[in-house]
């Protein structure tokens, strides 16, 4: 007794290769498509059968991509015709009846329901040599075919073996797409990253290391972009009283840490859209859009009381301060600083740790 197909199916050697190459085209389980239809159409047509495939051979199972007659999508490689018909990719196997042929007599498609008695198979050759599947042609009666039918097969086999490499060409055009379409998006996150970190640097360039508060190229920046706005404003300059005596009996690292707390109760009592710098060593710069002379006075009265306040200072240090109003469009912010200025004078004149108004 013959033994069946599955006992002695073995992959030939070097089919690695040919499993990778069939991987390259994504073919196996793909949607149906019209042009693989259209092939198995004519071939039934051509040869005169009830059956036509185009087939792919995978690891295990012969795939159908288009068939005509037949309603399974798969069969077990072991016991595919299309198996033994890619093992000779230069040759057509034909098999005229197989219910009289050595290899084919005992496969379950002839001796079962299906009743199989003629194949004709060309495999699908890629351009670098492997065998992928085959276009074929099956009947159950037997059948001879003519030498036109059979190069009429091998036509719709290269056929098919152009719709692979159009295929695996516009995969590879997709994937060059994507691939620059990632590439554009990293320089473009690496771009966005350069220009927050110059954003960054910008910044720290325009804030005073000790402080964290504005420097002066930060005030004149904040200038440009912060008053083109209408209605009143005001500008008040803070200075730290006889501070140059901290310096002189306590040092500079002393002095520096009254500069620091001070900073930061202005910093802390500064409201949102308002600009804090720190304009000279010890003299502080306060803009204030939107703000009438009354509401800046507040402002300041409650910075100078805080930093009087408090308790961790190396000595005790009391804020002088000048305050003016303008309106914009009216009053340049230069104007108004003089004029804020003049006040901070006019509270030293008075005895310091006050606040006082510009003249009108």
């Amino acid at each position: 007794m013959d033994a069946t197909p599955e006992a002695h199916f073995q992959p030939p050697p070097g089919d690695d290769a040919r499993l990778a190459a069939l991987r390259r085209y994504r073919i196996l389980d793909s949607l149906a498509e019209q042009a693989y239809d259209d092939v198995v159409k004519v071939a039934s047509t051509l040869c005169g059968t009830s059956q036509a495939v185009v087939s792919f051979v995978d690891e295990t199972r012969q795939w159908f991509k288009a068939s005509l007659g037949i309603e399974d999508e798969e069969t077990p490689r072991s016991i595919a015709f299309c198996d033994v018909a890619i093992r000779s990719p230069g040759d057509v196997l034909v098999v005229p009846d197989a219910s009289t042929h050595p290899v084919f007599r005992n496969y379950p498609q002839v001796t079962g329901p299906d009743h199989l008695r003629f194949y004709a198979g060309v495999p699908l050759v890629t351009p670098d040599g492997f065998a992928l599947g085959t276009v074929c042609v099956l009947d159950s009666q037997p059948h001879e075919l003519s030498e036109a039918q059979i190069e009429g097969l091998r036509a719709l086999s290269r056929l098919v073996v152009r719709l692979l490499e159009l295929r695996r060409g516009e995969l590879e055009s997709r994937r060059q797409l994507v691939e620059r379409e990632l590439t554009t998006q990293s320089l473009l996150r690496y771009q966005r990253e350069l220009e927050a970190q110059n954003t960054e640097l910008e910044e720290e360039a325009r804030r005073d290391a000790l402080t964290g508060l504005l420097n002066r190229s930060g005030l004149q920046r904040a200038t440009e972009l912060g008053w083109a706005g209408t209605g009143p404003f005001s500008v008040a300059v803070l200075d730290l009283d006889h501070f140059k005596r901290v310096n002189d009996t306590l040092g500079h690292s002393a002095g520096d840490e009254v500069i620091r707390i001070a900073a930061e109760e202005i910093g802390r009592g500064v409201r949102g859209g308002d600009v804090a710098a720190r304009y000279g060593g010890e003299e502080f710069l306060l803009m204030m859009p939107g703000t009438p002379l009354a509401a800046a006075v507040t402002v300041v009265e409650r910075i100078r009381e805080a930093i009087a306040a408090r308790s961790d200072l190396p000595t005790p240090v009391t804020l002088s301060a000048g305050v003016a109003a303008g309106v914009a469009g009216r009053h340049a912010p230069a104007q108004v600083f003089q004029a804020a200025d003049q006040a901070l004078y006019l509270a030293k004149r008075r005895g310091r740790n006050r606040v006082e108004l510009a003249p009108d």
